[in-house]
């Protein structure tokens, strides 16, 4: 029972004295006043207890049987996009799991039966499609027509393209992972993709603290990805980067081969000169930190210890415990590849890294919340034109497909949104 799991990290909920610090960027990172603030449940609904301490509470008040789950409380801590920012402030100033007593909420209200409808629909079209929308208009390999790829694990390969399930159900989406893959075919690249053995990553059963349904289908994916005897797997989106790296470790266990992100392996290529990057577009452009790329990306840490509380907020482990302060995640390497664009002229935002602002696509909060959704779009829109960018770049079909979709509901945020493998397709010179 996720209950257990909850009294499990009841000295964590302990820790937490309502700093606040899990609302807002750290203090001596704030570059921009109205653009200081980190979580957006906390600026969307503006009440503590949406925020990370807030959850923090609650969580705290079950395990002492002071309060039940009900409607209300679901609803209230479903209201957050899952996007680690109040883990990482907090960090900032002591070491405490705030992520991790969110999911475990989230998993003992499932538990309990009070899950979000919405959100069970979800996961069951997981189960049953292999997508989260349900039966997806394409088959899983149609991007890749006519391209004459290896199919694994028919054929053999040293890398695999994992292309991620928005591409069965997103025009987009698809276009990018077919560019992605004649990028690597440029570059000479021994790859191949599973085609229609791919299905979803299972990120949204995560999301929404459907234990046993991600587990479950983490492993089914697992056994796969590992009897592969590929070296390396390449992801097209963050989401799932984050997904392999990050919350498969946590929950089914680990790939044999190096998971990278697109952007990465792409700055590798054009580090060893396979890649060439030559043709100008002369646009000033910013880019956005997708979460689960991001500071949501890093391997859970592996520890086994003692973990006791001083003066109520405190941390003594023994040995010592090392902290995900979220700073590994993939910062440098999109920012890397931005850089030998000809003609860029690149300007960071005002949140950036760890602690970049969420697109509001995460969390199973579109489906459920879609003004919240939109809202938190909006905002980091607003900081992208308030530095002045003309394009805003990303690299995660989950954040690109949220802007869009906040950008269609509204007639004042017009800024043209694009994957960073979209650009790199055009300044290579690559023919379609």
């Amino acid at each position: 029972m996720a209950i257990q799991r909850l009294r499990e990290l009841e000295v964590e909920m302990k820790k937490c004295f309502r700093c606040n610090m899990c609302k807002m960027v750290p203090l001596a990172t704030v570059r921009h006043p109205r653009f200081s603030d980190g979580c957006p449940a906390s600026r969307e609904f503006n009440f503590h207890g949406y925020s990370g301490s807030g959850k923090q509470i609650m969580g705290l008040s079950l395990v002492d049987n002071r309060i039940r789950v009900d409607e209300n409380l679901a609803q209230i801590v479903y209201a957050c996009t899952a996007c680690g920012l109040c883990d990482v402030s907090c960090k900032f100033i002591m070491e405490a799991e705030r992520h991790t007593v969110n999911m475990a909420l989230r998993e003992h209200i499932v538990d309990e039966g009070f899950g979000l409808a919405v959100h069970a629909q979800t996961v069951d079209n997981i189960q049953r499609h292999g997508h989260p929308d349900g039966r997806p208009r394409y088959s899983a390999g149609h991007w890749a027509k006519d391209l004459g790829l290896a199919i694994l694990p028919k054929d053999r390969a040293e890398v695999l393209l994992y292309a991620g399930c928005l591409t069965r159900d997103d025009d987009q989406s698809a276009a990018t992972v077919r560019k992605l893959a004649q990028i690597l075919l440029q570059a000479g690249v021994n790859f191949g993709i599973l085609g229609d053995q791919e299905t979803s990553c299972g990120l949204p059963a995560y999301w929404t603290g459907h234990r046993d349904a991600f587990t479950k289908t983490a492993k089914s994916n697992l056994a796969l990805l590992n009897t592969l005897g590929v070296k390396t797997i390449v992801t097209a989106s963050g989401s799932c980067h984050g997904a392999l790296q990050s919350k498969y470790p946590e929950y089914a266990g680990t790939t044999k081969a190096r998971v990278m992100h697109a952007a990465e392996f792409i700055w590798e290529l054009i580090e060893d000169g396979a890649l060439k990057l030559k043709r100008p577009i002369r646009k000033k452009v910013t880019y956005h930190d997708p979460c689960y790329l991001g500071r949501q990306s890093e391997p859970p840490v592996v520890w086994r210890g003692t973990v006791g509380c001083a003066y109520n907020c405190m941390t003594v482990t023994k040995p010592h415990k090392p902290i995900n302060y979220g700073t590994k995640g993939v910062y440098d390497a999109p920012r890397r590849v931005l850089a030998r664009i000809p003609g860029l002229d690149f300007r960071e935002m005002w949140r950036i890294r760890e602690y970049a602002y969420c697109c509001g696509g995460g969390g199973g909060v579109p489906k459920a919340y879609p003004g919240f959704a939109k809202a938190t779009a909006l905002h980091r829109l607003e900081e992208a034109r308030d530095v002045g960018a003309e394009m805003l770049v990303t690299a995660c079909h989950q954040c690109r497909a949220q802007f869009i979709r906040a950008q269609d509901a509204s007639v004042n945020a017009r800024v043209p949104i694009t994957d960073l493998i979209d650009l790199v397709h055009f300044s290579a010179d690559i023919m379609e």
